[in-house]
């Protein structure tokens, strides 16, 4: 470079801007190492030639570069050290997963317009100059995802990793050798190379030296913790190494563990983990697909089932029986699955229009814990949640934890209506509670139910939706109360909880109802005072809402 950043603030903040944008830029399944190395290369390669003055000049010229760079197969790996994207925030990386998603476009969109704060037709000017070809579309995208997390109760991050500050590892000087033995052998294919779509990263026939670790049959009974390194590898292709070298080279660099690889329909699937993520490598009518999520975190009863496709799913090795409802119907009914090398028969999709229905599944480990069976819905990712329903008064709370979404009739039915009532989740889900905190009569002859939706993340994250039920000649009809993300409410560190909504009863009049959990003992609404747990005005507009429970103390609204 002909100019050095080192000590040069001129050139340090458009550098860093350019990194994060070329790093966002570049595809994910290239790696973070590379990733890494090749945003700051083009970085220093544009801001030399082109300079800080121009800045929408000089983003135009980098994103011609980024959107067309091609990640040759030793790029970044002969150096005598390794550098990756330092974490910032582990709680963000379900919001950088999502992110990834989006098309190169829309991934730089995201930096312009929301690391950057650039206004979106000024990212659109950007984005047209660098040669896309549809430029408002890439903004559209980053705005569609904006507003579908804002209707979940979440809210638009930073991603992760931070990819202008990193941590470096040394490699073996072994392993440069054959790195570079490899590089000069992947240099006779680049004339088939120059024929494929530049906008993908080239992935030649490098031997892989990174290690495949495999548990042995049994582990999960030699030790306390039941997560996916007691998992022995499971499936007809476990012995299929050039598919298994093949899902490991798509995932990048690094050890893995082998959890599965197998025929499945007409598709070969392998399933790979690290330390807090698994990827599913599928293969099918000659195209490659690798998806990486977040890997479930051990629990009690052990780590969930890891969806193999849209209809089969493989068990953890502990669980001996199992069995699949759908969320439609007055009760459950449980249907016991064939299972074969751990992998369930073909479970028919659930849910149909607006309503997600699950399937939910009723596993049976008869080694672990109690041995009782445990329910768990598939909210349509890689992991399923555990299900739980809370009942109202005068149901005491269960000291042992709440109940299974199929003990009690009336868990079922909550969680049926609270399937055409909120949007299917997105993300790893970790466990699912529906906490009927207030059940009742509503005016006109409605009998209501009001429910706390708690839902945690595998990231150690949580949201919370309240959600009013009200039936009234058999049908069932829902209002969204409250959304919001993190917080205690409706737990066992929060059991208090006061809502109030705007309700709409069958005749077209509005009330104002506010309701409280069972030891709420007074509710206000613009400082008047009522006993009670439920409290309805007629009225047109949102009163002041306020709550006390039986020791006197103030509740928290659930808004």
């Amino acid at each position: 470079m002909r100019r050095s950043i080192r000590g040069n603030r001129i050139l340090a903040q458009p550098y860093r801007e350019l990194v994060w944008l070329g790093y966002l830029t570049l595809p994910p399944e290239a790696g973070e190492d590379r990733r890494l190395v090749w945003a700051h290369r083009l970085a220093a390669a544009v801001l030399s030639r082109v300079g800080p003055q121009d800045e929408l000049e000089l983003r135009r010229v980098f994103l011609r570069r980024a959107l067309r760079v091609r990640l040759m197969p030793w790029t970044g790996r002969l150096s005598p050290v390794e550098a990756m994207p330092a974490v910032i925030s582990a709680a963000d990386l379900e919001f950088t997963r999502e992110l990834n998603t989006l098309s190169a476009p829309g991934r730089a969109a995201y930096a312009l317009t929301m690391l950057e704060n650039r206004p979106s037709g000024q990212a659109v000017e950007i984005l047209a100059g660098a040669g896309v070809t549809d430029p408002v579309a890439a903004v559209r995208e980053v705005r569609e995802l904006e507003k579908r997390l804002t209707l979940e109760g979440r809210a638009m991050r930073r991603p992760a990793v931070d990819p202008t500050l990193a941590r470096i590892y040394g490699r073996p000087l072994y392993r440069l050798r054959l790195l570079g033995i490899a590089a000069l052998t992947a240099c006779t294919a680049v004339v088939v190379v120059q024929q494929l779509d530049v906008d993908r990263p080239v992935v030649a026939n490098v031997p892989a030296q990174d290690t495949v670790a495999r548990a042995r049959a049994g582990s999960w009974r030699a030790g306390t913790e039941l997560d996916l390194t007691t998992w022995a590898p499971r499936g007809s292709l476990v012995g299929d190494e050039d598919l298994i070298r093949r899902a490991q080279r798509a995932w990048g660099p690094g050890r893995v563990q082998l959890v599965f690889a197998g025929q499945i329909d007409q598709a070969r699937v392998v399933l790979l983990a690290r330390p807090g993520q698994v990827a599913r490598f599928t293969s099918a009518e000659g195209a490659d697909k690798l998806e990486v999520f977040a890997a479930p975190r051990t629990k009690p009863d052990g780590t969930s089932p890891l969806k193999l496709s849209d209809d089969r799913y493989l068990l953890p090795p502990w669980v001996r029986e199992a069995s699949v409802a759908s969320l439609s119907g007055a009760a459950p009914r449980w249907r016991a699955l064939k299972i074969r090398d751990g992998v369930t028969e073909r479970v028919a999709a659930a849910g149909s229009g607006r309503c997600w229905q699950g399937p939910v599944l009723r596993l049976r480990a008869p080694e672990i814990a109690h041995g009782m069976p445990y329910t768990m819905i598939d909210f349509g990712r890689l992991t399923l949640a555990n299900a739980y329903y809370q009942p109202p008064p005068p149901a005491e709370i269960n000291r042992y934890g709440p109940h299974e979404l199929d003990s009690l009739p009336q868990g079922f039915s909550a969680w049926k209506a609270l399937g055409c009532a909120v949007k299917r989740p997105a993300g790893e889900i970790e466990s699912a509670m529906a906490w009927e905190f207030w059940a009742g009569a509503l005016p006109e002859g409605v009998d209501g139910r009001w429910i706390c939706l708690r839902l945690a993340d595998t990231g150690g994250g949580s949201s919370v939706q309240g959600v009013l039920l009200g039936t009234r000649k058999g049908r069932v009809t829902s209002t969204v109360t409250a959304s919001r993300p993190g917080g205690w409410d409706c737990s066992r560190l929060r059991r208090d909880v006061v809502a109030g909504v705007s309700w709409k009863a069958p005749s077209g009049k509005r009330y104002f109802v506010a309701g409280g959990s069972r030891r709420v003992v007074e509710i206000s609404l613009d400082g008047r005072e009522s006993d009670g747990r439920l409290v309805t005005r007629t009225t047109g507009r949102t009163p002041r809402l306020a709550g006390v429970n039986e020791l006197g103390e103030k509740v928290p609204v659930l808004r």
